[in-house]
């Protein structure tokens, strides 16, 4: 006879679905035991640790720097500047590897100073709240005070130098993620090198390779093997340029302009989700997507704003990044405008004075979750990169009474195969969607017909293209895009069931991207307005540059 599994026994018991909430359950417990034995832990290693509670707040052995207003960049700068100063005045040679923006840099020091390294920072930061931690190590967070006699320490081939802060008044924790990390390096007796792990170059250089020189990162001049100055094929150094539509739903001026053009009106056989109040909503969701581009992106080098002549209350149009493009500057002469169709407002982005030819298309819903490169988006030769979904469209003709999204791909999927004979099926991930500047004016050029119909729609309509995923799947074709996978996670903040994702996504802050929609689904049950704000200050409670 076949042995069961256990979990064949439970699910013939109980059935699945009692079997997955079970399962469940357990996961639950399982982390929150993990929690607790980690916090342990943590507090054992840094017990007899003797600093002035004034310093910050102290969690789990760990005395935690407080902040009003801090982003990522500045913390990463801070303990870079901690270490390197402490190091250079106790004369300790050391070399930059790499410094990424938003990324924990990562600095060389000869194998042969790890013991006098660590004994220098351990007397220069006794009485501060600084920590060192042995990278991919089982070794959590210690106090420097704590480390001179640990062996894990004293044999670690990478470690990390922090300040660990507490951010606004929500405390986000900056730990880990503004390190600056250590590595300890062979040093041979021809003056070559090699690296405990890979870097840009290679582990092993020679010593004409490891010759150290002088060069700028940052705010910093630092030393640098010469091998690190060159450009690598997979550098992506062209600029980058990010593009927003906002519009503001409550503005009475533009609440008078809709209702004149109002389709339930004016007729035209339109969905009712083309006019439904969610997709005009603003509840500030451009004030911390600007946040988590500060925070996690800031290698953007200008940021265009696309409204209608609006402008938030909250933005610092001053800023020298910042450029708001009103609808007028980028369509043609004709009756297109005022148009509330984001699907024509998309198509014309292209023509955005000073535009990069590498841009990035964000919607105002959609968030940065965590440190992300340039390379996550384009190669380092130009090409874009297309975050693809499992999810596979619906065929069949465009129908007026289908959502929109639905028809949208229809259209698209009809064009790729009149003008290539290739069918897509793949839906788009609701990222930010890298695009190309050419392809645009490429695409409009040749499919002129449907890009003029689309303007013309002043609501969306289901003979609507859609420029930024036409572009995704057209680019692919002629091979200037490819597939890529952003983690990310799809947030339906009219649908309660998604506050277990918005818990996990803020406790665990392990996607790329994130994007909170709000699409209308039938008996769901919307959340709370102050959670889903509570949720974005939790996770970006530091104020932007962007803001006044």
């Amino acid at each position: 006879m076949k042995q069961l599994k256990a979990k064949e026994l439970v699910e013939g018991a109980l059935g699945k679905k009692a079997y997955r909430s079970l399962r469940t359950q357990g996961i639950k417990v399982e982390r929150k035991v993990g929690k607790i034995r980690s916090s342990v832990v943590q507090r054992t290693a840094n017990r007899g640790v003797d600093l002035d509670p004034e310093l910050g707040i102290v969690r789990d052995g760990i005395v935690w720097t407080t902040v009003e207003n801090c982003n990522l960049s500045e913390a990463i700068e801070a303990n870079f500047r901690l270490l390197t100063e402490s190091l250079d005045r106790a004369a300790i040679e050391w070399w930059l590897i790499s410094m990424e923006p938003a990324h924990p840099p990562v600095i060389g020091v000869d194998r042969q100073n790890r013991a006098e390294l660590i004994r220098v920072i351990s007397n220069d930061f006794v009485a501060a709240p600084v920590y060192l931690n042995v990278r991919d190590g089982s070794v959590l967070l210690r106090h420097v005070s704590k480390v001179a006699k640990s062996n894990e320490f004293a044999e670690a081939d990478i470690l990390e130098f922090l300040e660990p802060r507490l951010v606004g008044s929500r405390q986000m924790p900056m730990a880990r993620n503004s390190a600056t990390q250590i590595e300890f390096w062979e040093i041979d007796e021809t003056g070559g090198a090699t690296a405990p792990r890979e870097n840009r170059a290679a582990k092993v250089l020679s010593a004409t390779d490891f010759e150290r020189v002088t060069t700028t990162a940052g705010n910093f001049e630092v030393r640098t093997p010469k091998v690190l100055t060159k450009r690598m094929l997979d550098d992506v150094t062209f600029p980058i340029d990010a593009v927003y539509t906002w519009v503001d739903g409550d503005d009475p001026d533009w609440l008078a302009s809709k209702r004149k053009f109002d389709p339930t009106v004016v007729g035209g056989g339109y969905h009712e989700e083309a006019n439904h109040e969610a997709r005009f909503r603003s509840r500030d969701e451009l004030k911390y997507s600007l946040r988590s581009l500060e925070m996690y992106a800031p290698w953007f080098r200008k940021i265009f704003i696309v409204t209608a002549g609006q402008r938030p209350s909250w933005l610092a149009t001053d800023h020298p990044q910042i450029e708001i493009i009103d609808h007028q500057d980028i369509y043609p002469e004709g009756e297109y405008l005022p148009t509330f169709n984001s699907n024509s407002i998309i198509s014309r982005l292209h023509h955005i004075e000073g535009l990069s030819e590498h841009y990035v298309y964000i919607n105002d819903d959609v968030f940065f979750g965590r440190p992300i490169s340039k390379d996550k988006f384009f190669l380092g030769n130009g090409i874009a990169k297309v975050s693809t979904s499992n999810n596979r469209r619906p065929f069949g003709d465009p129908n007026v009474a289908d959502e929109p999204h639905l028809n949208l791909t229809r259209n698209m999927r009809q064009i790729i195969d009149d003008e290539f004979g290739i069918t897509i099926s793949r839906a788009i991930k609701h990222t930010p969607h890298p695009q190309l500047k050419s392809v645009h004016f490429e695409m409009e050029e040749k499919f002129k017909e449907v890009y003029e119909r689309t303007w013309a729609s002043r609501f969306r309509h289901h003979e609507d293209i859609v420029a930024d995923q036409l572009h995704h799947y057209y680019a692919q074709v002629i091979g200037r895009a490819v597939p890529t996978m952003l983690r990310y996670n799809y947030i339906n903040i009219l649908d309660d069931r998604y506050v277990g994702t918005m818990e996990s996504t803020l406790r665990r802050r392990h996607r790329d991207t994130f994007c909170i929609n709000d699409a209308p689904v039938e008996g769901a049950r919307p959340i709370d307005d102050e959670f889903v704000t509570e949720f974005l200050e939790s996770y970006f409670p530091s104020k932007s540059s962007f803001e006044k």
